[in-house]
């Protein structure tokens, strides 16, 4: 049986990403599972990828999250842990549009490759589902589209060496890309506000 002390330690610890404190609430007794699998929901809540893969280190049960089907063209670890990621409900919180304003007037005037080139992997996909959860569906299909094709396709690691060669290299499908998010004429400020003034009558 284990201990409720512990576990209530590792849903902390799950909820903000600390390996450490996840680390010794496990020793003290914790169940990984608890609550029908309580700790990897609250860490793929909160976006704590490190933590999704410290949980499948110590048997995190996932079989509630992904069916086989949805489990067999995840090949590697990488794509597991995005596919958990992307099971969470979107969270009103991450939905600030200064931000979504800030990533968006910098790929509008120095191109779709800066997602790759500058802007880390959780902050690029984070603007991939915020754009998915305010409905701008164009400019989504678009980013989305542009990170399974960089990451997934081409295994390009955000920010490395190897994506700026990447970019050099792909010049003609970047542009397409860009021509792409430039046509979409969607305003993501205006998109996320009447998101947030919903998401907040809704409580």
């Amino acid at each position: 049986m284990s201990d409720p002390v512990a576990n209530r330690t590792l849903e902390l610890a799950c909820t903000v990403g600390a390996i450490d404190d996840a680390e010794e609430a496990l020793e003290e007794g914790a169940d990984v599972n608890f609550q029908g699998g309580a700790p990897m929901f609250l860490a793929i809540l909160n976006r704590h990828r490190h933590m999704v893969n410290f949980l499948l280190d110590h048997d995190a049960d996932i079989s509630t999250l992904l069916s086989p089907a949805k489990m067999r063209p995840l090949t590697t670890r990488f794509l597991l842990v995005e596919a958990l990621i992307g099971c969470a409900p979107h969270d009103p919180r991450n939905v600030k549009p200064e931000k979504i304003q800030e990533v968006h007037s910098v790929l509008k005037t120095e191109g779709i490759d800066k997602l790759i080139r500058e802007i880390d992997w959780d902050n690029a996909t984070l603007f991939r589902d915020n754009l998915n959860a305010i409905g701008a569906n164009s400019t989504f299909r678009t980013v989305s589209e542009f990170l399974h094709w960089t990451r997934f396709e081409h295994e390009i690691e955000p920010g490395c060496e190897a994506a700026d060669f990447f970019v050099e290299s792909h010049e003609d499908e970047i542009s397409e890309y860009r021509n792409r998010y430039l046509s979409s004429n969607e305003d993501l400020v205006a998109l996320a506000n009447v998101y947030l003034e919903e998401a907040g009558n809704g409580e």
